[in-house]
């Protein structure tokens, strides 16, 4: 008991020297390309090592990472526990070659950029259904109000991606994975409080018995929160931001060959916001608020035929509506996106997986907007795509390949042939990796775009090529890996407003390039050390200048230790570099910031375990987008208990 007591001592002060060493800025660390939990597709491939990490995005079936030259980063479960109930949002920052930009607090538009693409160029999933909204001027996605509750894992695939996923992943894919149940019924509470009147709960069960899995649950996320509009200029009205999400899975495989799978999630956002005053471009205090209900849900069916070829059938809804009031009047918008997909996948040899699917995606939209007798409507407009696409995934000793191509038909703009290919390497002696990847891509322009008053249906989609080319290297077994991945992207017939013609034209060309590296050191079994950092150089071809809040600049330190058995806490540094941004119809440069966060946990029983977090703990005072404010220092704490 001596020995082990001391010992426990030791690896407590080792981890509270690793700690420091962060703390103090050495640069010793980080798993970029964390390792997933396991993956939730029943898709099999031959050859698979079921040892090595999974992924599910990256080719749409359920591959080693060792396997995969995609660039793609994994967030793990264990990752998305330590930040409890809050948003998606939130366990994205620091992720390589991603950027997320909030305005203001809690409630706040939440924005992701994939290395110098739009936020409405990047495509996000929710089991397999879109949450980019039809009816959003660019069809893009506010992460604000997707919260964590019931997801397993989170992966972010960078380039571009259309020839397996379409229009809007131009810049990536963002897939988020609920969990899979296993074994006996766990019941899951936990209650939070903290900075701003923020309160949280959430409760969930999940389990298996025999042929049946499932999982349900409900979670509670209210808070004041701050002043959007930054209390530096002034404004002091807090905005408050109220979230209910429930969410159930029922998955049945009474044999190998068949499984049936539903999952459904209902969310239901009432958040506050600022107005924006024209004459100083900057937002102020208001009376605003936004009511918003989101219904997402899918049902799968898996059938093997024979030994070696798989097919999935699919079918995907999502319904949004959102009302906004404001002092002036209220807007309403209503879409809805459906989609049914059929996915073969064939196991041609020993080293060789052919994958072939059919899909069908209508998306369509409406608003209404009404001030002080004034009606201005926005009728309901609809498109709709067939897909076509085709993968080849190759095995060969040390060297792998996937590549892919994709024919998409739209109603209003014909058809467009996009194209990928991946290949990787492994030198085994040296434990080194070599990797890469070149893919087009394209988007379709939004209903907005097209048939608004300020719409032009003789737009055309925009386009993209990109590439990168990374190495990754082990250094003594598991004791660190390091890498750096190289990319290049091109944008073209991008879509912007032409305030001479007074509508949507193919105005753009811009072009991004950089670097997004890793590394990852386990000085012991008990402490991990990670560490980011992202060099991205963006160009609008046509002005000449960096393309809006791109950060040059972007790195994340975190250091994770078990300091006992019982107790586990981390320590994360973020720092964001200078970007452009707009006031009114002028440029500024928004200054760089560092935040640093907190968390700790401890398990008080079995059961039973206490959480806590500082975030912001040096009170730092920044802008993400001009004139939006964020949180100071705050403090959180909260108990979890698992029956």
């Amino acid at each position: 008991m001596k020995l082990q007591r001391k010992i426990r001592v030791r690896n407590a002060g080792l981890c509270l020297a690793g700690l420091m060493a962060a703390w103090m800025g050495i640069s010793q660390a980080t798993g970029a390309e964390s390792n997933p939990a396991a993956a939730s597709n029943n898709l099999s491939r031959a050859n698979t090592n079921q040892s090595a990490p999974i992924v599910v995005t990256a080719t749409r079936l359920s591959m080693p990472m060792s396997d995969v030259a995609s660039a793609i980063t994994v967030v793990e479960h264990a990752q998305i526990e330590e930040h409890e109930n809050r948003n998606v949002a939130e366990v994205l920052r620091g992720v390589p070659g991603l950027t997320i930009m909030q305005s203001g607090g809690p409630g706040g538009t939440v924005s992701p950029f994939i290395r110098g693409a739009l936020p409405e160029q990047t495509l996000v999933l929710f089991d397999g259904v879109k949450l980019n909204d039809p009816i959003n001027v660019g069809r893009g996605v506010d992460l604000s109000q997707i919260m964590l509750t019931g997801v397993d894992r989170i992966e972010v695939l960078r380039g571009p991606q259309s020839p397996l996923y379409g229009s809007d992943a131009i810049g990536g894919v963002i897939n988020i994975i609920p969990g899979r149940a296993e074994g006996p019924a766990k019941l899951t509470l936990q209650a939070e409080a903290g900075s701003f009147d923020t309160f949280a709960e959430s409760a969930g069960v999940a389990g298996s018995e025999r042929d049946v899995h499932y999982a349900a649950g409900v979670s509670q996320f209210d808070t004041a929160g701050i002043s959007r509009a930054d209390k530096a200029n002034g404004n002091s009205e807090a905005d408050g931001d109220h979230t209910t999400t429930l969410y159930g899975r029922l998955g049945w495989t009474p044999r190998d060959e068949f499984a049936l799978d539903a999952n459904v999630r209902w969310i239901d956002g009432k958040y506050q916001y600022d107005d924006y005053d024209f004459a100083t471009g900057l937002p102020v205090d208001a009376t605003s608020w936004a009511d918003q209900q989101n219904l997402l849900s899918r049902l799968q069916g898996r059938l093997s035929l024979m030994e070696g070829w798989d097919q999935r059938l699919g079918f995907s809804i999502a319904d949004n509506h959102r009302d906004d009031h404001t002092i002036l009047g209220s807007s309403t918008f209503d879409s809805q996106w459906r989609k049914i997909d059929w996915q073969h996948d064939i196991v041609a040899g020993p080293y060789n997986t052919m994958t072939a699917g059919l899909e069908y995606q209508d998306e369509r939209g409406r608003s209404r907007y009404e001030s002080a007798g004034l009606i201005d409507e926005f009728a309901e407009q609809s498109q709709h795509t067939t897909s076509l696409f085709a993968q080849d995934c190759v095995k060969a000793g040390a060297a792998a390949a996937a590549a892919g191509v994709r024919v998409d038909d739209t109603y209003a703009f014909g058809s467009e042939a996009t194209y990928r290919v991946a290949p990787q390497y492994t030198v085994s002696s040296t434990d080194t990796r070599f990797k890469g990847s070149y893919g087009t891509g394209f988007k379709t322009p939004s209903l907005f775009q097209l048939y608004s008053s300020y719409g032009n249906r003789g737009l055309s989609p925009e386009h993209s090529a990109g590439w990168d080319a990374g190495v990754e290297q082990g250094i003594a077994g598991k004791f660190a890996t390091v890498g750096a991945t190289w990319f290049h992207n091109d944008f073209r017939d991008l879509i912007d407003y032409d305030y001479l013609a007074n509508r949507y034209d193919n105005l753009g060309h811009a072009s991004a390039y950089g670097v997004e590296t890793f590394a990852e050191i386990h000085p012991f079994e008990i402490w991990t050390l990670r560490a980011t950092y992202t060099y991205t150089e963006t160009r609008d071809e046509t002005t000449d200048l960096p393309l809006l809040r791109r950060p040059k600049n972007q790195a994340g330190l975190e250091s994770t230790c078990a300091f006992t058995p019982r107790a586990r806490g981390t320590l994360n540094l973020a720092y964001v570099g200078a970007r452009r941004d707009l006031v009114g119809a002028g440029d500024i440069t928004m200054p760089s910031y560092t935040t640093v966060n907190l968390r700790g946990e401890y398990d008080l029983t079995r059961w039973v375990t206490l959480f806590a977090r500082v975030e912001n703990l040096f009170d730092a005072h920044y802008e993400e987008v001009y004139g939006y404010g964020s949180p100071g220092i705050a403090a959180y704490g909260g108990v979890r208990m698992v029956f």
